[in-house]
């Protein structure tokens, strides 16, 4: 199987060859640990720990599976109370903290708006306002009450769709992340897939995990190489005929002149999040939310020139990037 993190790590480091790596595919994309230990087959049982517990999430968030509580709660009628289970709960909950610190730029709720812009193949198509109303209708997060009490959750319209597919190998990544700590493993790297990446803890003897980003109009340009010393790294695009719809407004519609958008933050979940968020956000909200947000920093690319007069093929956010 071919590795993933060659995408985005500098694996040609003796520092990161020499660790163990190990891989496994689930929530449609491909887990990858880098565990830095003297005993290769303990650190392989820590990780096969670790890629259950990502299995055991998948059945348990997933909407693509029938009777996971994500269906179930799309499949919800108003009034109707959803038992679920604590990390469904609690991924919700970081959710709804999302979507209030960006102001409903990160929603994941946006099913009904995603069916009203995007053909059966997924390319767009050009919805009525009414339809584009109707659709705004059945988004938002304060469509969703949530019991901190009893661990449910109502949903208070008929027809809203729950995806937790932006959030939630974040989260996933962050569970892995415990696991590794709980089996001492904590010198180790999280990937899921090539898009997100936890930095657990630093080896010995090592500066930080060296990342390379790129640019997502062309994967051949290495934007910029630094090393990761904390926290967590997630890349949103428009790539391969991908499109994004801002949820804020139903003026707003597909996101136009941002390509891609890399965050940096102190957990995965926020990463994960933020990451969709930056697309939609202008400059100036991207630069006011990382001087706001302690630890949190951007990469921006544009497919429009006049959005970044600086010339270059991105533009930096956050005072993380004053050193390189």
């Amino acid at each position: 199987m071919k590795k993933q993190s060659e995408q985005i790590l500098d694996c040609a480091e003796k520092t990161i060859t020499d660790s163990f790596h190990f891989s496994h595919e689930a929530m449609a994309t491909v887990y990858e640990l880098y565990i830095s230990n003297e005993d290769e087959d303990y650190a392989r049982q820590g990780a096969q720990a670790a890629f259950a517990e990502v299995d055991r999430l998948e059945l348990e968030m997933s909407r693509f599976i029938s009777n996971s509580d994500i269906s179930r709660l799309n499949a919800a009628l108003p009034g109707q109370v959803i038992d679920l289970g604590i990390d469904t709960f609690n991924c919700l909950v970081r959710a709804k903290e999302m979507f209030e610190k960006t102001r409903g730029a990160f929603d994941i709720s946006v099913g009904a708006l995603y069916d009203c812009w995007l053909d059966d193949n997924r390319s767009l198509r050009e919805p009525s306002l009414d339809e584009v109303q109707k659709a705004s209708e059945l988004t938002g997060l304060d469509l969703l009450k949530l019991d901190d009490d009893d661990f449910c959750a109502e949903v208070l319209v008929e027809g809203v769709k729950f995806d937790l597919g932006g959030i939630g190998k974040g989260y996933a990544a962050e569970k892995v992340s415990e696991i590794l700590k709980e089996w001492s493993l904590e010198q180790s790297l999280v990937l899921a897939g090539a898009s997100s990446v936890l930095c657990v803890s630093v080896p010995d003897g090592m500066n930080g995990w060296p990342v390379r980003l790129r640019n997502p109009d062309d994967s051949r340009e290495i934007l910029i190489r630094f090393d990761l010393k904390e926290g967590a790294i997630s890349g949103s695009g428009r790539k391969k005929g991908q499109h994004i719809i801002d949820p804020r407004s139903i003026e707003a519609g597909p996101v136009q002149g941002c390509s891609g958008a890399w965050s940096l933050a102190p957990d995965a979940i926020t990463a994960d999040a933020l990451s969709t968020a930056f697309m939609m956000f202008s400059n100036e909200e991207i630069s006011d939310y990382c001087l706001a947000n302690s630890g949190t920093a951007a990469i921006i690319t544009s497919l429009d020139e006049r959005l970044n007069p600086s010339g270059q093929s991105f533009q930096k956010f956050g005072q993380f990037w004053d050193s390189y």
